[in-house]
């Protein structure tokens, strides 16, 4: 989606950096308001938000889509980084940017990352949105990389290598969206999830592998909204995070997650904003 494109209703989105004592962080913002903190998915970058950031503009909300450390446009030297370091990060950028306290959404890793955020410095966060959660057994997690095994960037003789971050993509895509095929109507969905992975340089990130979620939810003291969907491949863990923190909400989507459709946005902005609201 172009500037122009996005900034359709009256509000543009906008990109710049912050820095930070590891370096810079790429950011998104639109809009005037309360703090809303948008977190992508692996191996996606804040960009995935940008068709929404005019719609909770609309609502009220100054809203930021952060490149969290390792991932997008921002800075990249995340080697060895567990997933406190990421938190830690993401406060520090947050603080830079006039962000603080704000109101979070994280999915998928990035849910990791907010939840230790609010656990480790509880002033910053206001309301916590875990948009599919890694909250996951050890067979949970293996059965969530099982569609990945065999791939690997390392250069091989019989040339897998060669498409190997597509074959990231396009798994990742049938992952999050069961329906996905590739389509010429498709192609720059995937190409622009393409260029995100490329962007990390596809270097191995393990943070999440040695993070556990399950014992951290508990220690959660804020309002905490949940968020799956029916097909959304990391549904086996919400049953997880209701039974693991106290007070939360819910909300299931029917059928694909509607972050991934462009045309179910004002549902997905509908939700989370009226848990913002207190509603």
């Amino acid at each position: 989606m172009s500037e122009a494109d996005a900034a359709e209703g009256g509000a543009r989105v906008r990109r710049a950096y912050c820095d930070t004592a590891a370096g810079q962080v790429h950011y998104r913002a639109c809009g005037a308001g309360d703090v809303l903190v948008l977190l992508h998915w692996v191996p996606a970058s804040g960009r995935m938000y940008e068709h929404l950031m005019p719609q909770f503009a609309a609502c009220g909300h100054r809203v930021l889509a952060i490149d969290v450390y390792g991932y997008g446009r921002s800075d990249k030297r995340d080697a060895g980084w567990s997933i406190a370091d990421y938190a830690s990060n993401l406060g520090e950028a947050l603080r830079a940017l006039d962000a603080w306290p704000a109101a979070v959404v994280g999915g998928h890793l990035s849910a990791a990352i907010a939840t230790e955020l609010a656990i480790t410095e509880p002033e910053g966060l206001t309301r916590l949105v875990l948009d599919g959660s890694p909250a996951w057994t050890a067979e949970q997690r293996a059965q969530a990389f099982a569609p990945f095994a065999g791939l690997s960037p390392a250069i091989t003789a019989h040339g897998s290598h060669k498409t190997y971050a597509w074959d990231m993509i396009e798994r990742s895509l049938r992952l999050w969206d069961d329906r996905f095929e590739v389509t010429e109507a498709t192609l720059p969905t995937l190409h622009a999830y393409l260029c995100d992975y490329l962007e990390t340089g596809l270097v191995p990130k393990r943070a999440l592998g040695s993070y556990d979620m399950i014992a951290r939810l508990p220690r959660l003291a804020l309002p905490v909204l949940a968020l799956t969907a029916e097909t959304e491949p990391l549904r086996p863990t919400h049953a997880t995070v209701l039974a693991q923190v106290r007070g939360v909400r819910e909300h299931v989507f029917p059928g694909a997650h509607p972050l991934l459709d462009p045309a179910r946005a004002q549902e997905y902005v509908g939700v989370i904003d009226a848990f913002l609201r207190g509603r």
